[in-house]
């Protein structure tokens, strides 16, 4: 008498093989047909009549001799020749997914496997996702080929979202920890009670795409990122500062994610790709703290903004991973939109002011209630707007909109927001008498090529 066992199906057979080995074997597994209906829907969790499998093994044979007499190997030349007249279709959808419809070769479980899905339809699975996906058994006879057995795939399929995971990370920094080289600068003695040095980089926006050549792109903004640090640093060579505050966060990056659009999904012209950006942002990064800590201690301030809100909070966790063993280094990560810091009599807040706009003067007294109380000068410094905004005092408070390096992409030529100067400012505090002066950078000159 046969062991049960053998009767089951085994790990390494699927739902076909399965089949053609019970029905091949069935005199000397000492079942009938019936038996093995059974067999093959408690396997496949299905409720069908003894026809149905019994149906399945005749085309299985049928196909099987037609291979033999023809000499055919298993990818068929009337295969190929089916799938080729299949009329396939793919239809790109407003909301930025696509259908494909495809007949494809395929096992019943590869019908279930979301990546085989993709791959045969032509997306790659690192980039798109499944929507929803439909596979009906799709049947082609003739006298001379006898039934084929394949399978009409449609599938609707939607680009990831900020698909960016902890492996493109690790994998990022191990290629920097191997290959950066720290650069050099005169070490510059600090001065326990000095000034306090503000470098605001705001709206850099790195990767974007100018509406014309040589307007910006990832290279230019590299070029003027720097520019403006050496500027910052020449001018202020004779001035001893106790602490420098180091502003990068303001759309410091020009988009949010894989699929190219900012943190609320608005689509973007960009100049490299998403992981060669976040490589450069990271580099520029590094290089900009290791310059500035060798004038002072740093502290970077994380303020989060409309376009790479989520991009910048990761790079402020790989700068604090990358920082951690060094004293005069302090990466603030809090994801919060509005930062305060007290210097002296000196309270200054940093906020990308895209969302609170014209609430920004009144939100300091409430959100820094203390140190508002015992300091004598306030100021906000935000961005957003990339250009110099007229300077209003409320209830005490300055509120700046600073300038912008950046240079003009497609939606901002084409809508008229042009001609502000690109330009960055920087600010020497201190802590008894406020702000004694602001740097303007401007990044408009030929050596630049930022027009």
């Amino acid at each position: 008498m046969v062991d049960n066992s053998i009767l089951k199906r085994q790990n390494n057979e699927n739902e076909d093989t399965y089949l053609v080995r019970l029905y091949s074997n069935k005199e000397f597994y000492g079942i009938d047909k019936y038996k093995i209906a059974e067999l093959m829907n408690a396997a496949t969790g299905k409720n069908c009549d003894e026809s149905k499998w019994r149906k399945d093994y005749a085309q299985y044979l049928r196909w099987n001799t037609y291979k033999e007499t023809k000499n055919l190997e298993e990818d068929t030349s009337a295969e190929e020749e089916i799938i080729n007249n299949y009329r396939s279709e793919v239809e790109i959808l407003k909301d930025g997914s696509q259908k494909s419809d495809k007949l494809i070769k395929m096992s019943v479980e590869d019908s279930k496997n979301t990546d085989f899905l993709l791959k045969s339809h032509g997306y790659d699975p690192k980039v798109w996702e499944v929507v929803n996906a439909k596979s009906s058994i799709w049947n082609q006879h003739n006298k001379e080929d006898g039934t084929l057995t394949l399978f009409s795939s449609k599938i609707t399929v939607k680009p990831k979202k900020n698909e960016f995971d902890v492996e493109d990370v690790k994998e990022i920094v191990n290629d920097l920890m191997k290959n950066y080289t720290p650069p050099s600068l005169q070490s510059v003695k600090y001065k326990e009670n000095g000034k306090l040095l503000e470098v605001n980089i705001s709206d850099l926006h790195l990767n974007k795409l100018g509406h014309i050549d040589n307007e910006y792109d990832h290279n230019l903004a590299e070029k003027a990122f720097f520019y403006i640090l050496d500027d910052v640093i020449n001018k202020t060579q004779h001035m001893k500062f106790e602490k420098v505050y180091f502003i990068w966060s303001h759309d410091f990056f020009n988009i949010d994610g894989l699929t190219k659009t900012t943190t609320g999904g608005t689509p973007q012209d960009v100049s490299t790709r998403f992981a060669n950006m976040y490589k450069q942002g990271k580099r520029m990064l590094i290089q900009a703290i290791d310059l500035l800590r060798q004038i002072a201690p740093v502290e970077t301030i994380q303020v989060g903004a409309n376009h790479d809100k989520l991009t910048s909070y990761t790079m402020s966790e790989v700068l604090d991973a990358w920082f951690r063993n060094e004293d005069n280094v302090l990466i603030d990560n809090d994801p919060l939109s509005r930062k305060y810091r007290r210097f002296g009599k000196c309270l200054i807040g940093f906020s990308h002011g895209h969302a609170e706009k014209k609430r920004l003067g009144k939100i300091m007294p409430i959100e820094a209630r203390k140190d508002w109380g015992e300091t004598l000068f306030a100021e906000i410094h935000a961005g957003h707007f990339h250009s110099e905004q007229a300077v209003k005092e409320e209830n005490g408070v300055i509120v700046r909109y600073l300038s912008s390096p950046s240079g003009s992409d497609n939606w901002h030529y084409e809508s008229g927001y042009v001609g502000a100067i690109k330009k960055a400012q920087s600010f020497v505090w201190d802590k008894d008498k406020g702000m004694e002066l602001m740097i303007n950078t401007s990044v408009t000159g030929d050596e630049l090529l930022v027009k």
